[in-house]
């Protein structure tokens, strides 16, 4: 094997090609953290969504909830692994209905809580996500002296990343049913 000897000419070959590899490293390194810093942002861009599900829906602002879904974004409820009969709402102006009659009769008379925990991410690409997280729903009367447990599950949420931020594309509530016998 045949050593170069480090003439001006291939000291400067050699220190052009540290030069070359290191920024090569910094520039691949950086790509990279952008990635992370990118995933990190989508990551809590759809937690401040969530977040503002339970503030539109407990406040009783329908149309703000509303908004927080796709055009064609629905919502569903399931026990036992199958749909709800009847629960299923279709598009954002039949959820945006959905809510206005919710907040006008069922739950006029009480406030309702919804909370939310343990908010994991089971898919995430750059326009897509799927979520779940558990969820605790309480109702409170004037008559209440506390708040009273309605329904426990956990939601799980696909999600859209749309010109005007990440919004739901389907929302089903699993609703907890007890331990089986």
């Amino acid at each position: 094997m045949e050593i170069l000897a480090m003439t001006p000419a291939n000291t400067l070959i050699h220190k052009t090609c540290l030069l070359l590899l290191s920024l090569i490293l910094l520039f691949s390194s950086l790509a990279a953290r952008a990635d992370e810093l990118t995933e990190l942002g989508n990551r809590l861009a759809i937690a401040e969504m969530l977040t503002q599900y339970s503030y539109r829906w407990d406040g009783k602002a329908s149309k703000s909830f509303s908004e927080l879904f796709t055009e064609d974004g629905s919502m569903e409820r399931w026990t036992d692994n199958v749909v709800v009969p009847g629960s299923e709402v279709v598009g954002r102006a039949a959820i945006y209905a959905y809510a206005l009659q919710a907040h006008g009769g069922r739950l006029a008379d009480r406030q309702s809580r919804h909370h939310f925990s343990a908010l994991v991410f089971l898919e995430l690409t750059e326009n897509l996500a799927i979520t779940e997280n558990m969820a605790l729903i309480t109702h409170q009367t004037v008559d209440d002296l506390a708040p009273v447990i309605r329904s426990s599950g956990i939601y799980r949420n696909t999600w859209v990343k749309t010109k005007v931020g990440w919004r739901i594309k389907k929302r089903i509530l699993i609703i907890d049913q007890g331990p089986s016998n």
